[in-house]
């Protein structure tokens, strides 16, 4: 399980890094701001931004599932979205520290005799 963890963490690691980056080369421009995850996302792979909208708007959103709750989805526009406007050079670069702390920590084995 640690090997994984450690796995995903260079992987955010990698993103924080690119988003980071991001902001270096946005504030050489004389531009105020951040990289925001839904930027990067949209820009590198802006088809399965799209896809994963419409497969959670359609099949995971439990008010677009089922029509007998007769309310608007609430999963992808007020949750995710609010997810991707984060920036991502900070939010990858905590995911980064959580998941790497928990892959590298050692499990105590109590020996009761």
């Amino acid at each position: 399980m640690g090997r994984i963890f450690i796995t995903f963490g260079l992987f955010f690691f990698a993103i924080s890094v690119l988003g980071i980056y991001l902001d270096v080369l946005l504030h050489i421009d004389g531009n105020v701001g951040y990289t925001q995850i839904g930027q990067i996302w949209y820009k590198y792979a802006p088809n399965s931004l799209q896809i994963a909208e419409a497969i959670v708007s359609r099949y995971i959103d439990p008010c677009s599932s089922l029509e007998i709750l007769n309310c608007s989805g609430f999963v992808w526009h007020p949750i995710i979205s609010t997810f991707l406007i984060f920036p991502a050079g900070l939010t990858f670069g905590m995911l980064t520290i959580f998941f790497i702390y928990f892959g590298t920590k050692k499990r105590r084995i109590n020996k009761t005799s």
